[in-house]
């Protein structure tokens, strides 16, 4: 045979070689501990020689995510294993050779799974168990390490107490290391290999440069193998070729799509380490998705809720007649009683109260308690003529049946019926607030001409009272009635500065409260009142000059502000009711939710800071 056929045979069983020892036998991989649940599937891959560190999964031909977890995913089924390292330390064994093996045992627990437990006997003259059987690689490391080489060998007798480590494990294993025959054991050949082949204990034999028979059926006895080592340098390969007998078992985590949840695929499993790989398929029914919950039924029929519609409606229609057409007259109240000896003004007639209204507003009034005079407080701020029972009664009408509209528009009573009837109350707040607020913005504008009409009677000769009654005369509302009410005030003995103090309180006007104080000082020291007023006059209108020039120019800014805070709020509310699914992890993730958290912060700060650029005060 020619020297380039040679060459070619052997770079073609090297090549053979490698392939066959790249990936292992579909037959010896094995796939176990199948457990399959929404969205996800965990298996245990068993392999003969590998200890995969990363995996590749497909369902035929669509790729998933698949990782290594961590060992205490693998089957809790699985059996016991144990091997112990039989270790020959006699002097035959001294230098090279002890020092040799140290690193090959060490090699050797290295490599198997970390569920084997390992242990360790040393003999010579006589044996010693150094570790029991244990997953501590350190432990071993440290035992192997204090082995030294001297005497005899016992080899027969050390078997039995490796034999005995190993009671209580299932799937035993020992691994011996000799150099030659036995010279000082008491047991025989014949009961070592009995006591092997009852146990069941296989035995991997190491015969390190030697060739003695008796090793051979040491090994035979249990099921196991010699494995000579013709020189020191073998040891490595030895051990390492023992090793190779336990199997590794991967728990291995994959996460299936929703579009495979419910059906049945091959799953094709690649493990590798390194350049080694092994491939195993597996028939799964993949676990379908769970049911979205069921909308909450609704808990009332259709005529319950037209039922409840209608007598609402009804509470709500006999609420509005509190001003009935049949009933007797209230008593006169005594501010109407005052007003009698003052300017004649023409007043709304009350209506009269129905019997039922009357019960009504009984009710109410006594529901409300201590807290009907703020009520008829705020509400005449806002220069509403009604009462505060009867407000009281409208609100809670109002939120009823706003609740009950709510509730059918939203198809769920228990969240549409609050959210309605919270939006009625805070509604009708909203709307006092909002006269209220207008109420005195116009009475602030109105002061300038009022003061320019007292000043006038003052020059021509009119006490300030009297100058104060032709603005009541004017009857430029609101100011005509809060000057009516600080002179009805008077009438009945309060100071009338006094009076005008609690007006200058209820419109919240900065600029009548100095008013009030320069008609004090005028009446302490003297003076000309009418000329503090028109110059106060013409300071005031130059200010509400300069107020409206303000606003005019910052009126880009406050658009500005006012488009850049309602833009996001707006936007997550379109996002809401046309993209749900996209919105949906801000409120089901705990990320999303400190990103609401933070955007509601930020905006909110954004909002003060604008606000603070914007207003300007005069």
């Amino acid at each position: 045979m020619s020297v380039l056929v040679r060459l070619a045979l052997g770079v073609l069983l090297a090549t053979a070689g490698l392939v066959f020892w790249g990936v292992a036998d579909a037959d010896d991989v094995t796939v176990s501990s199948v457990e399959t649940a929404p969205g996800r599937v965990g298996l245990v891959l068993t392999t003969p020689d590998l200890a995969a560190d990363r995996v590749e999964v497909r369902a035929g031909d669509v790729p998933l995510t698949a990782r290594v977890t961590a060992a205490d995913r693998l089957e809790a089924d699985a059996p016991d294993r144990g091997v112990v390292l039989v270790v020959d330390t006699s002097g035959s064994m001294a230098g090279e050779r002890i020092a040799t093996a140290r690193r090959a045992a060490s090699g050797y627990a290295a490599s198997v799974p970390a569920d084997v437990r390992v242990g360790l006997v040393a003999f010579a003259d006589t044996p010693a168990l150094l570790v029991s059987p244990t997953t501590d690689r350190a432990a071993l490391a440290a035992a192997l390490e204090s082995l030294r080489a001297n005497g005899n060998t016992a080899l027969y007798d050390a078997l039995p107490v490796a034999v005995a480590a190993l009671d209580g494990v299932s799937a035993p294993r020992l691994v011996v290391l000799s150099d030659g025959q036995d010279t000082s054991s008491r047991a025989g050949l014949d009961a070592v290999t009995g006591l092997l082949a009852q146990r069941s204990v296989p035995a991997d034999v190491v015969a390190l440069a030697s060739d003695d028979p008796a090793l051979g059926r040491i090994a035979a006895a249990g099921g196991g193998r010699v494995l000579p080592a013709a020189e020191v340098s073998d040891l490595a390969g030895a051990f390492a070729a023992a090793a190779r007998t336990f199997t590794h078992r991967t728990a291995v985590e994959v996460e299936v799509p929703d579009a495979l949840a419910g059906r049945t695929a091959d799953l094709t499993v690649v493990a590798s380490a390194g350049s080694r790989s092994v491939t195993a398929t597996v028939p799964v029914t993949f676990a379908a998705l769970p049911a979205p919950p069921a909308p909450l039924p609704p808990t009332w029929s259709l005529e319950l809720w037209l039922l409840v519609i209608g007598t609402f409606s009804a509470f709500l229609v006999a609420a509005v007649l509190l001003f009935g057409l049949v009933g007797r007259k209230e008593p006169v109240p005594l501010e109407d009683r005052i007003e009698r000896y003052g300017p004649r003004r023409t007043r709304p007639v009350a209506p009269e109260q129905g019997q039922v209204a009357r019960g009504a507003l009984s009710v109410t009034d006594t529901l409300l308690g201590g807290r009907a005079d703020a009520i008829a407080a705020r509400l005449d701020l806002a220069g509403m003529t009604v009462g505060a029972s009867e407000w009281a009664l409208l609100r809670l009408c109002g939120a009823v049946v706003l609740g009950v509209v709510a509730a059918l528009a939203v198809g769920n009573p228990w969240i549409g019926g609050p959210a309605g009837a919270l939006a009625a109350v805070l509604g009708t707040h909203l709307y006092v607030g909002f006269r209220i607020g207008r109420r005195r913005s116009a009475f602030q504008d109105q002061l300038p001409d009022v003061l320019q009409l007292v000043a006038g009677s003052l020059q021509s000769g009119f006490s300030l009272a009297q100058a104060l009654d032709a603005v009541v005369r004017d009857n430029t509302q609101p100011a005509a009635g809060e000057v009516a009410r600080a002179l009805a005030e008077t009438r009945v003995g309060v100071d009338l500065t006094d009076a005008l103090d609690r007006v200058a309180d209820r419109m919240a006007c900065a600029d009548l409260r100095w008013i009030v104080m320069a008609v004090r000082i005028q009446r302490s020291v003297g003076g000309n009142l009418a000329e503090v007023l028109l110059t106060t006059v013409t300071t005031m209108r130059d200010r509400a000059q300069t107020r409206r020039q303000v606003r005019a120019l910052s009126a880009e800014g406050r658009l500005s502000a006012y488009i850049l805070v309602a833009l996001p709020v707006v936007l997550a509310g379109w996002l809401l009711l046309t993209r749900y699914d996209y919105m949906r992890p801000l409120f089901t993730t705990a990320i999303g939710w400190v990103l609401v958290v933070a955007a509601t912060v930020m905006v909110g700060l954004g909002a003060l800071w604008m606000r603070a650029l914007v207003r300007v005060e005069v």
